[in-house]
């Protein structure tokens, strides 16, 4: 019969080889997890940009969300301290996400009109395209003409139809300053801008002829961005349900994907055996979030679709959540104490402990910590700081 001492060192190698196997795990589940929230987060707000949603209603929604976040993250890491069902309430999260961020790839984009013009004489400035549209047109396919942006317009005369490429900045663009209570047609499409077109008009086009004053229509013309989002005019009947409808799966979504980063670290914490080498597990996380998202951006730059993001985020969540479900959460050190007690004062004690920790009025003693106080400051500050720079 074998002997305890020659049984042990079998025993530590098998201790060992779970810690070992366990550690992987949770090694692979921060690389998952940070590559579906690299390969996705970075592009949120240009993918709403280019379904329709305007920079003015982007800047709302994101204001909301730091809000949002401050008051539910502490919220659900509380309920999930005390229930110890990080891994049922991370995986429930990563599902809802996933489910959130996938009907956002395919709702039907924003239907607007394009920018309608005219061509008419400026006493000043000769020929000129009129039209009135948000001021996001003037900076935003201006500033990346170096890239490959051009603003192309439509024209029409009798019948006989032309067009022209052109570029537009403040130089050359006359504003017309609105008030702010001018509820005028010319207000709710935007800025009035008069573009000169002397230089762009080539071949028949020359031969518009010049009327004084600015009343005369030489021509009528819509206008496009080589970029369609960045050119865009009055929007559609009906579309007010969609921009609804982006708002709250962008700020439910990036919400839920914030406090999926803090159940995390609950998981980190709440498996290993000592805290320390917590950095050595998460530090996979940035791994995985840097070559994920440079991995995403060449295969959108081969494939030309949004719809890549999407696939590569479910895939890397479904595989998370897998991984995730096998990860051994450590139990209460004070439950195991129960187990092993003999006496019933220290079990009521323990219980009484518990019951304790459930009742916000424990948190009032931390904040007479000036230490807690310091760190809670900096942390909000720090948040409402990268709240605007963030998107």
């Amino acid at each position: 019969m074998e002997s305890p001492s020659m049984l042990a060192p079998t025993t530590n190698v098998v201790s060992a080889s779970f810690v070992h196997r366990h550690y992987i795990l949770l090694k692979a589940h921060y690389f998952l997890f940070f590559s579906a929230f690299g390969i996705l987060y970075p592009i949120l707000n240009i993918t709403l940009r280019s379904r329709g949603l305007s920079n003015a209603e982007l800047a709302y929604i994101n204001l909301i969300v730091p809000f949002l976040v401050f008051f539910t993250n502490p919220l659900l890491g509380f309920i999930a301290d005390h229930s110890r069902r990080y891994l049922l309430t991370f995986n429930s999260i990563i599902v809802i996400v996933t489910i959130l961020f996938g009907i956002m790839f395919n709702s039907p984009t924003i239907k607007s009109h394009n920018i309608e013009a005219n061509i008419i004489y400026d006493n000043k400035l000769g020929r000129v395209l009129d039209f009135c549209a948000s001021q996001e047109v003037a900076t935003k396919c201006s500033s990346r003409s170096e890239c490959g942006c051009f603003y192309s317009s439509f024209c029409g005369k009798d019948n006989l139809p032309f067009n022209f490429t052109f570029t537009m900045s403040a130089n050359d663009t006359r504003l017309t300053t609105i008030s702010l209570v001018d509820i005028s047609a010319s207000s709710k499409c935007g800025i009035p801008y008069r573009v000169p077109v002397d230089k762009y008009l080539t071949g028949d086009t020359q031969k518009l002829p010049y009327h004084k004053g600015n009343i005369s229509s030489l021509a009528t013309c819509e206008i496009t961005c080589s970029t369609v989002h960045f050119c865009h005019g009055v929007r559609y009947p009906r579309q007010t349900h969609y921009i609804l409808l982006y708002s709250l799966l962008f700020i439910i979504g990036t919400n839920l994907l914030s406090i999926g980063i803090t159940i995390g670290v609950s998981i980190g914490f709440a498996t290993l055996s000592s805290p320390e080498i917590f950095g050595e597990q998460r530090v996979f996380g940035t791994i995985g979030f840097g070559l994920s998202a440079f991995l995403a951006s060449r295969l959108y730059a081969h494939f030309k679709s949004d719809l890549v993001y999407i696939i590569m985020f479910s895939t890397a969540t479904l595989v998370c959540i897998g991984i995730t479900s096998f990860i051994r959460i450590q139990p209460r050190k004070h439950e195991e104490n129960i187990h092993v007690s003999d006496s019933r004062d220290d079990e009521i004690e323990a219980k009484t402990q518990t019951k304790a920790r459930f009742k916000a009025a424990a948190l009032i003693p931390l904040l007479k910590n000036s230490d807690v106080i310091v760190f809670l400051s900096l942390t909000f500050i720090w948040g409402m700081s990268y709240a605007p720079l963030d998107p």
